[in-house]
């Protein structure tokens, strides 16, 4: 890791800036921009470590998607853009699968697959489409080899492991599409923020809750923990869900109409000895696997022996609409609270109920599914902008912009809230900022246009174009941590 900065602007023009939660978009920021040379970073976060058990990155399932909303050819041209760009950043040891399997039961319903006729198999002519055209615009960015690599039909009984019936499908496909190992991914970032804050270039503050935002001359004031306050010049709200509670400066200018805050569930579960031996590719050879339908399904590798699975039918168990007006917004509290309460939020069902529900309704696909040992229910609040989608295909749409709030204070720096993404778009969306913010030094005439489109600049067609120094930022080049470190951080972490 270079101590060299990329933008090397004197220390009386840098702004202090407060980038609130230390999941992994808050720490993916805090890491780019501490190393750029044109702030003063402070990483703050309300629990007592970074990307803890409230985290949204520990809690979800590590599928990198750019597949699932083919009928929509823009996002799934964006998803794949993005995919890309995690995959130049990450390291490959935080991968557990290079591609996933998706199944398309026999079965109507209303699908990001099947709008309006598109089959699985057009997704797949959309996806070669969209990789040849990157290729051509860029020749060096085969991340994924060549565009016939990149999605081959299978039957599925390879992914059945022969226990099924495949007649239950109208087609099958692998794709070159990978699946973070989430205790592995959370790992690196600890490793990589460790190392920023030794080197003085990011300032953690853990416990520290920020419970309101106002203006002052002093640009932007936090208070902290109902009690003590703190000033910057631009803030970035990447809190999730919790974000939300935060009572925020007036908007300026066109106001999104609410948020949609939905309580999500899937299932950890184990292979046990007895199907490993009646089915030894299940751990030498099957990879994670999606069912494209309505209300979808997965099996997603989650670390050795583990499989995270989730099934549409109980995959959704709450959702609250949000109007913007409403302020300062309080999520119910056994919504926040469900990591350390034990008590049962879904009414007269118990969690063994739903991992039991979880499987079944996979097991109708997939048999062996039946057969696994459950292990825990892991629940994720996620948050989604805008009114509340009338499809699928709606849904797919509202992925486009990360910042979804913004206040322009008169100095010309900024309130930035982004309050949910898919884990896909992390990286992604952190450069997004970064050159948003990037503007205000230009605007000032701190930074020339020439300087920082030399490092950064997206092009028409949504591509983030970044310079070698950039492809380091987020750790590229940290060697990995010994096994029984990043043991000790998952086992902390509580991720399997």
């Amino acid at each position: 890791m270079s101590n060299k900065k990329l933008f090397n602007i004197p220390p009386e023009a840098q702004q202090k800036i407060a980038i609130i939660g230390a999941g992994a978009m808050g720490v993916s920021v805090a890491s780019i921009l501490s190393q750029l040379g044109i702030a003063k970073v402070t990483l703050l976060e309300a629990e007592s470590t970074p990307l803890n058990h409230y985290s949204a990155s520990l809690n979800n399932t590590g599928i990198l998607h750019h597949f699932v909303y083919g009928g929509h050819f823009s996002t799934l041209e964006l998803l794949f853009k993005q995919t890309l760009l995690f995959k130049k950043f990450m390291p490959d040891y935080v991968f557990e699968d290079d591609y996933v399997n998706y199944l398309a039961p026999n079965i109507k319903g209303n699908t990001a697959i099947y709008q309006k006729g598109v089959t699985i198999k057009d997704v797949s002519k959309n996806l070669i489409e969209i990789y040849n055209n990157h290729i051509n615009n860029y020749p060096s960015e085969q991340i994924f080899g060549s565009a016939k690599e990149l999605v081959q039909e299978i039957e599925p009984e390879v992914i059945l492991c022969g226990t099924g019936d495949k007649n239950l499908f109208n087609g099958a496909v692998k794709v070159k599409q990978p699946v973070l190992n989430i205790g592995e991914y959370c790992s690196h970032l600890i490793q990589l923020l460790n190392k920023l804050i030794k080197k003085q270039k990011i300032n953690l503050k853990t416990n520290h809750r920020v419970t309101n935002i106002q203006l002052s001359k002093q640009g932007f004031e936090l208070q902290i923990n109902q009690e003590k306050k703190l000033y910057f010049n631009t803030v970035i709200n990447t809190a999730y869900a919790r974000g939300l509670e935060i009572p925020i400066p007036s908007f300026s200018g066109e106001k999104q109409v609410g948020n949609i805050v939905k309580l999500k569930v899937y299932g950890l579960y184990k292979i046990p000895e007895t199907l490993k031996t009646k089915i030894p590719q299940l751990i030498d050879s099957f990879s994670s696997t999606l069912l494209i339908r309505g209300e979808y399904g997965g099996i997603i590798k989650a670390g050795q022996n583990r499989l995270a699975i989730f099934y549409g039918l109980e995959y959704n168990q709450a959702e609250l609409y949000i109007p913007l007006d409403k302020t300062p917004i309080n999520l119910p509290q056994n919504w926040i609270s469900w990591v350390r309460s034990e008590t049962d939020y879904f009414d007269s069902r118990n969690e063994v109920s739903i991992l039991q529900a979880i499987q079944k309704g996979v097991s109708q696909w997939i048999p062996w599914v039946a057969q696994l040992e459950p292990i825990k229910l892991k629940k994720n609040i996620q948050v989604y902008p805008g009114k509340k989608p009338a499809n699928q295909l709606e849904a797919a749409k509202r992925d486009h912009n990360p910042i979804r709030y913004q206040y322009q204070h008169q100095t010309g720096e900024q309130y930035i809230h982004i309050p949910g993404g898919k884990l896909t778009s992390v990286i992604y969306h952190s450069f997004l900022i970064i050159h948003n913010l990037l503007k205000t030094y230009i605007n000032k005439q701190i930074l020339t246009e020439q300087e920082v489109k030399k490092h950064l600049r997206i092009d028409n067609n949504r591509t983030i174009i970044i310079s070698p120094e950039l492809e380091f930022l987020l750790g590229k080049e940290l060697p990995q941590s010994s096994p029984e470190k990043r043991e000790k951080i998952i086992r902390e972490l509580n991720v399997y």
